[in-house]
């Protein structure tokens, strides 16, 4: 082994260590002392895609503590709660398309109904988020020349940003009204959803370059919740490089013309919570950090993992 692949190993072996100290405070010695929690957003494509089997199949297979469930139902039955049902776990229901499903008990709901209060033990809690945010017009598509549900082609990034906050504001507004209202409890909070809409952090002058995107935009609904809302993007935060790892999570479908993109989310704040790992499900592909066959949806999940404190 050379030298320097000798100390980037040793670097890599502590980078969870470091990754905790910056977004949550230093490991406990006392394993006791923590709580390792995965929590999952999961597009599962109009009440559960291909396959309703295969979907709960990966939300099992993946560990997942919390699922952010976006698209819940099919034909008017929601197909999470289903799987709560069959799981013996709890669910709650915001609309039609978003559903959390938590393997733990649910013991509140915030004041405008977007979250809820999650009991993890005797002495833990979180708040749990979860969004499906406006999909028409998509920006993204716009910006590329790729006509959608008729909404009119957009030339700059202001363009953009206007038409994505006009579209989105309102669902945002409500959420972040929350989360402020909650985070005095002092509880880790976790954000999930699809935002049918990039992160700021993606579409930079660096991207643009790399011809990942078409233009650097500040996409404004991501920029919200974390300058706002004061969350942390999980992807970003143990991927900062957004050339090295796009972390593209639109579509596992192939078509014609299509702009690839991260559009789906794990968001987490709290001075107890910190982030252990962060990995996209999805299809077989080298954009899934565990690829499944039959792969039932046609967004990417991801999962993060976080250990809670006491």
């Amino acid at each position: 082994m050379k030298p320097t692949s000798f100390f980037l190993t040793i670097f890599l072996l502590f980078v969870p260590n470091l990754l905790c100290a910056q977004d949550g405070g230093t490991r406990d010695a006392d394993a006791s002392s923590k709580t390792l929690l995965k929590v999952m957003s999961f597009n599962i494509w109009v009440g559960g895609g291909k396959s309703e089997e295969q979907t709960l199949r990966i939300i099992k297979e993946s560990g997942a503590d919390l699922i952010g469930v976006q698209e819940a139902t099919k034909n008017g039955a929601n197909t999470v709660e289903r799987f709560a049902k069959e799981l013996g776990w709890h669910s709650y229901a915001s609309s039609a398309s978003q559903t959390i499903l938590s393997r733990f008990p649910i013991v509140a709901v915030s004041r405008n109904k977007t979250g809820v209060k999650i009991q993890i033990d005797d002495r833990r809690y979180v708040w749990m988020f979860n969004v499906h945010l406006a999909y028409c017009p998509y920006e993204p598509y716009q910006l590329n020349g790729i006509e959608y549900c008729g909404a009119g082609l957009l030339a700059t990034a202001e363009e953009a940003v206007a038409s994505a906050w006009k579209t989105r504001k309102e669902q945002v507004e409500e959420t972040l009204a929350d989360i402020d209202d909650v985070r005095k409890e002092g509880f880790s909070i976790f954000l999930t959803g699809d935002f049918n809409e990039p992160s700021c952090l993606d579409w930079t002058e660096r991207a643009a370059q790399a011809g990942q995107c078409k233009m650097p935009v500040v996409w404004p609904c991501t920029k919200a919740f974390q300058e706002k809302g004061g969350m942390k993007d999980a992807y970003r935060t143990r991927y900062p490089d957004e050339v090295a790892r796009p972390g593209h999570t639109w579509t596992t479908c192939p078509a014609k013309k299509e702009v690839h993109d991260r559009i789906d989310f794990v968001f987490f704040q709290g001075d107890a919570v910190c982030l252990e790992d962060i990995r996209i499900l999805g299809d077989q592909s080298s954009l899934s950090d565990v690829g499944y066959d039959a792969y039932p949806s046609d967004h990417r999940a991801v999962l993060g993992t976080f250990s809670i404190r006491k």
